[in-house]
């Protein structure tokens, strides 16, 4: 039983590191998006966008806040656009 809780320990372990990869993989997706359109993305262009990167609507959610929190993104005036910031922004 023992051996069990340990090996189940680790699976769930290595499946977070491989979302937190898979994750990160996105991000870089939508950085390399946004770059495409003058670094901004706006409601109606997630939505074609982020299906085509395999981004759901709570990583977006997830994926935005996070940009948001390491300075790299704000959003607009609107609330509804993404402004992707320097050094993210290569435009």
């Amino acid at each position: 039983m023992k051996n069990l809780i340990v090996t189940l320990g680790l699976l769930s372990a290595l499946a977070g590191a491989a979302a937190a990869d898979t994750l990160k993989e996105k991000k870089e997706a939508l950085i390399a998006e946004m770059n495409k359109y003058d670094c901004r993305m706006d409601t109606p262009q997630a939505d074609i966008s982020m299906p085509q990167l395999g981004i759901t609507r709570p990583e977006a959610i997830a994926l935005a806040v996070e940009m948001q929190g390491q300075g790299i993104a704000k959003l607009d005036e609107d609330g509804e656009t993404l402004i992707l910031l320097p050094p993210a922004c290569t435009n």
